[in-house]
């Protein structure tokens, strides 16, 4: 324990520390202070169990003190010393509910069992608190395991359904198999500020819905399926109620806390062995609403009209692609999905089969650029989120976003394949200028204002080759054209690609076309 003694007069301070019996009692430290200012220092500065404090203070009271530990919020048990007996102290001290009261003159020994009793308190609150959490934590992990159990049930991934029902039994959830559940899917749509923790979402879902189902239901659980998707079980109490009351007041709570547009979708009733089967019924119908529609939405699976998918012009798009139109590509291809939106022809099987021609249309695009005519890549090209990308056509907000990441994507890419490949043009413009010199990387790079050790990786990226292969390479090529065409001497062709060595320059030459220079002279005679 830590305690902080405060009294303007030192001579209090000093008689309590010598009075009291410290050795029967568990003080750690104990902390001095001569008014409320010195007082907060310690207390902020230091963690503080108790304080033991004069009222009639020059510089403030000690009642100000302590109201001002209540408003910082400090768990620290208060006891009062004072030699003044007015009423209106007392009254204060026990509004402020502080843990005892000393009026002086008192006895060492009574300050002595008073810091005792705070003591017990202290360590009986910590012992309470500590049950307390492990009840709490106990409790909590576990609706985790209900929740899991139940999640792996209505996935279908476990089937006993009497081994379920026994493993629930056990986790305080008594569940038949002819037990009938109420079953609601609720969907949290696109949110506008940033995501909530799953299972603090799950635990505040549980918590609106119990508290608006608690006169008409019972055993009300909300399961997290993923964390956009939730299902709400619960079974009525008595005859039928009316739960789209519960519903509207859910979705403009929810709406509010979450920030985001909620989708509910009515399940209906359905015996225990029933659910797995109710719950894909609710994915299929969460899946076609591709347009993210929010609010109360019923079962119309009797009225889904099939609808043809009329293909874009994806070849008219490839071109688009290829000239750089990327902002009227994104204006068409969002257009396109408005379009259908307006005409009643989206559903989820038309946006997937989009979703397919698009990505199609986007990878044939990297495909042309990676393996092209340049052979130039990108760096990062891996950097974008590769789950987003294939899974975009589960609405349509999300394809369209998909859409401009992808475009912006690749304009990135025209954009550093263009920069290289002029930064290429000058590396190679130099060595042919230069090709009668000794050309070293260094000259290269100061040159065109690169680090070496960058132009060496860029060279062997864009050309496959190192740059000192392709400069001997083309001196090589070079000297046998002019071999074969003038009548120099071997070594003035020597001189004219950059080799002072005769010797040097007919073994690097023997090494690459398997032949002397003065053979090919002597073959032309």
């Amino acid at each position: 324990m830590k305690l902080l003694i405060v009294d303007d007069q030192p001579t209090v301070i000093e008689g309590i520390l010598v009075g009291v019996n410290w050795e029967r009692l568990t003080v750690e430290q104990k902390f001095t202070a001569h008014n409320i200012f010195e007082a907060k220092d310690v207390i902020q500065a230091h963690p503080v169990d108790i304080l033991l404090c004069d009222i009639e203070m020059p510089m403030g009271s000690g009642l100000e003190l302590y109201e001002w530990v209540l408003e910082q919020g400090y768990p620290i048990k208060c006891i009062f010393l004072t030699s003044h007996s007015e009423f209106s102290y007392a009254q204060k001290a026990i509004h402020l509910q502080g843990f005892d009261y000393l009026l002086q003159p008192v006895t060492y020994r009574e300050i002595e069992e008073s810091l005792q009793k705070a003591i017990d308190r202290i360590t009986m609150d910590a012992i309470v608190k500590n049950y307390y959490d492990y009840a709490l934590d106990l409790k909590k992990r576990e609706k985790e395991t209900l929740g899991s159990v139940l999640r792996e049930y209505l996935l279908g991934l476990r089937r006993d359904v009497k081994e379920v029902a026994r493993y629930l039994s056990l986790l305080s959830y008594e569940i038949e198999e002819d037990s009938l559940c109420n079953i609601v899917m609720i969907q949290l749509l696109e949110a506008e500020g940033e995501r909530w923790e799953n299972n603090l979402l799950q635990y505040t879902i549980d918590n609106i819905w119990s508290e608006l189902l608690m006169a008409e239901a019972d055993r009300i659980v909300v399961v997290s399926m993923d964390s956009e998707h939730f299902i709400l079980l619960y079974r009525k109490q008595g005859d039928m109620f009316n739960i789209k009351p519960a519903m509207l007041k859910f979705i403009k709570t929810g709406e509010q806390l979450f920030q985001c547009k909620i989708a509910l979708y009515p399940g209906g009733i359905a015996t225990f062995p029933q659910l797995p089967g109710k719950v894909k019924d609710l994915n299929k119908r969460c899946r076609q609403n591709v347009v993210k529609k929010d609010g109360i939405l019923e079962d119309d699976s009797n009225e889904t009209i099939e609808l043809d998918y009329l293909a874009p012009d994806c070849n008219k798009w490839a071109q688009y692609i290829k000239d750089g139109y990327y902002d009227l590509l994104k204006q068409e291809a969002c257009g396109y999905l408005d379009r259908l939106m307006r005409n009643g022809k989206m559903n989820d099987e038309v946006l997937r089969r989009f979703h397919q021609d698009y990505i199609y249309l986007f990878l044939d695009a990297i495909r042309n650029y990676k393996y092209g005519k340049s052979g130039i890549g990108i760096e990062g090209e891996n950097d974008y989120n590769y789950e987003a990308l294939m899974n975009s056509y589960t609405s349509v907000a999300r394809m369209k976003s998909l859409i401009v990441f992808t475009l912006n994507y690749l304009k990135t890419m025209y954009d550093q394949v263009d920069a290289s490949q002029s930064r290429m043009d000058e590396i190679l413009n130099y060595i042919h200028k230069n090709i009668q010199k000794n050309i070293t990387r260094k000259d290269v790079a100061e040159a065109v204002y690169l680090n070496p050790e960058y132009l060496s990786r860029l060279f062997r990226k864009e050309k496959g080759m190192k740059l000192s292969d392709y400069i001997l390479q083309e001196k090589m090529n070079i000297a046998k054209l002019m071999l074969e065409t003038t009548d120099f001497s071997v070594s003035i062709i020597a001189s004219k690609v950059g080799y002072s060595n005769f010797s040097h320059f007919a073994q690097s030459f023997k090494r690459l076309f398997g032949v002397s220079p003065s053979e090919i002279k002597q073959n032309l005679t």
